[in-house]
């Protein structure tokens, strides 16, 4: 989610807002091209305690860019662990290793939320994520591809993205995605947000 929808991602490259944090929801992760890059593991527990920090993320496993394979994973299994002891989601990138990503998150499917961020990949990889519990979130790019059939995908594991985007908005997502559905703009919202509270909203906030 963009800053404007109150959700704010911390990683050690770009710190943390602290003023923002302490009034919004927020993300915090160790972003895979920063695995490598010192961090406190105090302060970033610190942050997972707080009330408004609602998930862990970005985090996962670039095998284009970023630190060595194996000191991401290891990063990566941190944060996982994390998520459990803390009782958050987890919002994951994936840059060509879903096979390292699916083995690893395997122990942790039945104790938290797994979401894939950015999911721009094939129907058959989504039925894949999806059968194995994982959630994804689409960016606009997919829906341009005409071999998808979108009615294959359960929409209680889906969510939308604009991934930062400038040139487009989350409406514009939303619109294109109902009619991919074919269900109306109103359903898919509620859809999506039912998706998002049960998922990120707990105990009140």
């Amino acid at each position: 989610m963009s800053k404007e929808d109150g959700v704010f991602l911390f990683n050690n490259r770009f710190g943390v807002d602290k003023e923002l944090y302490t009034k919004s929801y927020f993300s915090i992760g160790i972003h895979p091209w920063d695995a490598d890059v010192e961090f406190s593991k105090i302060e970033f527990e610190n942050y997972l305690s707080c009330q408004n920090c609602i998930a862990i993320g970005e985090c996962g496993i670039d095998k284009l860019k970023g630190a060595d394979l194996d000191f991401q994973k290891t990063i990566f299994k941190f944060q996982l662990n994390s998520a459990v002891k803390y009782k958050k989601p987890v919002i994951i990138h994936c840059v060509k290793a879903f096979d390292e990503i699916i083995e690893i998150c395997e122990p942790f499917q039945s104790k938290i939320p797994l979401i894939i961020h950015g999911f721009n990949k094939s129907e058959q990889l989504a039925k894949q994520l999806i059968d194995k519990g994982f959630y994804i979130s689409f960016v606009y790019a997919i829906f341009k591809k005409n071999d998808f059939n979108f009615n294959t995908i359960c929409l209680d594991n889906l969510f939308l993205e604009t991934d930062n985007d400038d040139k487009l908005t989350i409406k514009e997502i939303y619109n294109v995605c109902a009619l991919r559905f074919k269900i109306s703009e109103n359903d898919l919202k509620e859809k999506i947000y039912s998706n998002f509270t049960k998922l990120f909203i707990k105990n009140g906030r």
